[in-house]
Parts: C-alpha cells; structure tokens; sequence
C-alpha cells in the first residue's frame, strides 16, 4: 500500500482504540506503568519484540517493524536501548504497535530492516501524518487518560504544599514525577499533558494559585 492511501485517523478515534486495548487487557483497571511488551504479545499480528544489535548506530533508529513470511510482525528494537533506556524502548515499542494497529497494511513488504528505514524516511519526508498518528497511539497507550487526570491532580496538590506556586518549578517536577510513574521520558509526559488539555489546567490552577487541580 501507498502511504498515500493510509487512512488518517483523528486523535478522539486513537484514544477509542487504545481504550480498547487497555480495557481488554485490564479488566479489574488500568496498571500503571503500561507492561507495554504485554500488551504487544496480546495482539495477534506480533509474534516477538527482538533485540537487534547496533540498530540505532547503523541505521539511527530505536525500533523498525518486520514482516515475516507468516504475515506476522516482530519488533526490532535497538539492544542497548532496550538495556540502558528503558522510557525510549517502551516508547518505541508502542510507537511500532501503534503502526501494526493503525497502519499494517502499510509494513507488509518491509521484510528486512533495510525495507523498514526506507519507507520510515519516505513517510517523515512526505507523509507525516503517518507519524503523528503513531506517536499520538504511543502516547495515548502508554499515558491513559483513565489515570493520568487523576495523577496529575494527586502529583499537583503535594508538589504545591511543599514548594509554593512557582509555575516553572512546579511543572518541571511534575512532569519529572509523572515520567517516572509512567516509565517514559520528560518530553512525551509534557507532550501528552498539553494534548489532554492538563497543562492549561495547571496553568490556570497556579495562575489563581489554587492548591487543588480538577482532573
């Protein structure tokens, strides 16, 4: 397929989809953080996440897609991220997923690894939207909006009682805090913060220096 042809999703459809797969796979609640190699060996179209010697020194990637013989995916991830950066190979595998879930049809001829970093440079030259999608997918997946409003209001309040209302301080830290609950980096946390509409709510609640956020 085309990536011209790949359907474009919006992002309230890419929260459905991951709440689909979260509701599926946590029946008595959403565990944080994500065990997003669970959630991977759940779907039926992934047969293995694979180490892969110096994939990102030779190739500069963290993760491709490969399509086997069988019409099955197996994720190649970068060894040492996989081994010295746990939040960029949680990320990377869910951004991976986010394309078998929403982009499969696209992967089916990327048979080796160098099949895979041509069309990931042909889609971030010309078809971006492409990974836009699958990083919304990673976020929404890895950051639930189930738990991360509630979360952010718990981490907001404490952070508040203890350092005052200094806005630059207080986000710093609770982005920082957020990261580390949720197993990714500051930058995605602050990412998906600002999608849910939190960061406003941050803003506004240190604005009139409320000390309690609504979620």
């Amino acid at each position: 397929m085309e990536p011209s042809h790949v359907g474009r999703y919006s992002n309230p459809e890419i929260e459905r989809k991951t709440m689909e797969i979260l509701s599926a796979a946590f029946s008595g609640g959403i565990e944080i953080p994500i065990d997003i190699d669970r959630l991977v060996y759940q779907h039926g179209s992934i047969d293995d996440i694979v180490p892969a010697e110096l994939l990102e020194d030779e190739f500069n990637v963290a993760a491709v897609l490969i399509n086997k013989p069988n019409g099955h995916f197996d994720i190649l991830v970068d060894q040492d991220t996989l081994d010295s950066h746990y939040a960029r190979a949680n990320f990377s595998i869910a951004h991976e997923f986010g394309h078998v879930v929403l982009h499969s049809q696209l992967c089916v001829n990327c048979r080796t690894v160098q099949d895979a970093v041509a069309l990931n440079a042909r889609i971030k030259t010309s078809y971006d939207f492409i990974e836009r999608n699958a990083n919304y997918f990673a976020g929404a997946i890895l950051m639930p909006f189930r738990t991360l409003g509630e979360d952010t209001a718990k981490v907001y309040e404490a952070l508040v009682r203890t350092f005052g209302h200094d806005l630059n301080l207080i986000y710093d830290k609770l982005c920082s805090t957020l990261a580390l609950r949720y197993g990714v980096s500051f930058q995605p946390m602050a990412i998906r913060l600002k999608e849910l509409g939190l960061r406003r709510k941050i803003e506004d609640a240190m604005r009139y220096r409320v000390p309690y956020l609504d979620p």
